[in-house]
């Protein structure tokens, strides 16, 4: 097969993969948004009372906004809108394979489009012994229940696809010993409206992304003893002039007259609310990017991407322990949101640090020309480690991707998440 037609047969594959995932996607929606009773139960979800608080103009989200138009305006019903969030969807997974790409320029596309589909399926690991749930009390970034989630989920990866591009280049290049270059302004616009878009979807990705852009900005200001202190400055006014949306959004979910809910520091409530075992939930939820950090912690210092990454995900963690809501939302875990969107992120560079040193293994050992067998016998004791790491990676991330896609099938027919199966 030359190579023509591989690019064809490859492109009509991944096609069919988006059409059957975009069909399941929405019928799943569809369902949720009408409560339909599955072979598993009644489909439990926030479409349907995102969809009233849409028609009754009471709801934060452009999603809810959306809702209203479609059904009160419109006169619809509800496959509009399981249309709309099913091609969210599918945006989700085409913009993390756009963000792998990035992380892995040389790698094989088809393999990293595989991977942007995977990471859409991967969760906590299943011990019922340990925690009785799947998803309850763990920390997931596959959740398919919340709508909001899931347009803030695809949001946030365009936001970081085009932060990732920026912060290797907004500082400019120094010729002459001054700093010239940076962000043109087509950029800077296209920055301003995706942190706008993610921000009237759901506040929390900017949670945890605007403080550690902070970090990194004051630490590449110090680094360039203030030289480039304008052109931090102004990389991050679009982040400020965002958050204009969360302060309203803040209005409407925390006004006085009919809510007496606020937003309040907590110790770990939680965490250890839906958990029988709270510290362990946590390495339930991050094993295998905890595992790939633990091989490749020095990288951090070198791999820009790799330590924003994991700078938002810190970020996330510490709010998603100690801060809260107290009064009718005290038990909604509201800001578990944001730490789940950092569970994906992590998965998706930590995949991507896993395929680099997969394929650093396998050029080694095609250039090798040996056997398996012996260029095992002749590897070092260094090289059998690492072989044997990797393969326990591989291992970890199979078992994270087990029980995600165990999660998500039952769902699909119509368990509810609060149940343990």
């Amino acid at each position: 097969m030359n190579k023509r037609k591989k690019t064809i047969f490859g492109s009509a594959i991944f096609l069919i993969l988006y059409i059957g995932m975009g069909a399941m996607c929405y019928r799943l929606y569809l369902r949720q948004a009408i409560g339909f009773p599955g072979p598993m139960g009644r489909y439990m979800a926030d479409l349907r009372s995102h969809m009233i608080s849409g028609i009754n103009r009471t709801g934060y989200s452009l999603l809810e906004v959306i809702y209203g138009f479609l059904l009160r305006t419109r006169k619809l019903n509800e496959k509009p809108a399981a249309v709309l969030l099913a091609v969210v969807t599918m945006l989700t997974v085409y913009l993390t394979w756009r963000v792998i790409k990035l992380l892995c320029p040389r790698g094989n596309r088809w393999i990293l489009h595989l991977m942007a589909f995977a990471a859409m399926f991967v969760m906590p690991l299943f011990l019922p012994m340990v925690n009785p749930y799947r998803y309850l009390g763990l920390q997931s970034g596959t959740i398919w229940h919340n709508d909001t989630y899931t347009g803030m989920k695809m949001g946030g990866m365009l936001v970081l696809l085009l932060y990732f591009r920026y912060q290797q280049t907004y500082r400019g290049r120094k010729i002459a010993g001054r700093y010239v270059g940076g962000l043109e302004m087509r950029e800077w616009f296209a920055f301003t409206v995706t942190l706008i878009l993610v921000n009237l979807l759901k506040p929390n990705f900017i949670l945890c992304f605007a403080p550690a852009m902070a970090i990194m900005l004051l630490a590449d200001c110090i680094r360039d003893r203030g030289e480039t202190l304008l052109k931090q400055i102004l990389f991050g006014i679009p982040v400020l002039i965002s958050l204009v949306v969360v302060v309203y959004e803040t209005a409407v979910l925390y006004q006085g007259g009919d809510s007496d809910s606020h937003v309040v520091f907590t110790m770990l409530y939680s965490l250890k609310f839906w958990n029988t075992h709270p510290i362990a939930s946590l390495f339930q939820s991050a094993a295998f990017p905890l595992m790939v950090l633990a091989g490749t912690w020095r990288e951090l210092k070198t791999d820009r991407i790799y330590r924003a990454s994991w700078l938002i995900w810190g970020i996330g963690l510490l709010e998603y322990l100690f801060l809260g809501e107290s009064g009718e939302r005290q038990n909604h875990g509201n800001f578990s949101w944001g730490y789940s969107f950092c569970m994906f992120l992590v998965f998706v560079v930590c995949m991507c640090k896993m395929y680099q040193m997969l394929e650093k293994e396998w050029v080694q050992y095609r250039l090798s020309k040996k056997s398996i067998g012996a260029y095992l016998k002749t590897a070092d004791r260094k090289k059998r480690l690492r072989l044997l790491y990797l393969l326990a990676a591989v291992l970890l991330f199979g078992w994270h991707l087990g029980c995600g896609l165990k999660y998500s099938w039952m769902t699909y027919l119509g368990n509810p998440y609060l149940c343990d199966y």
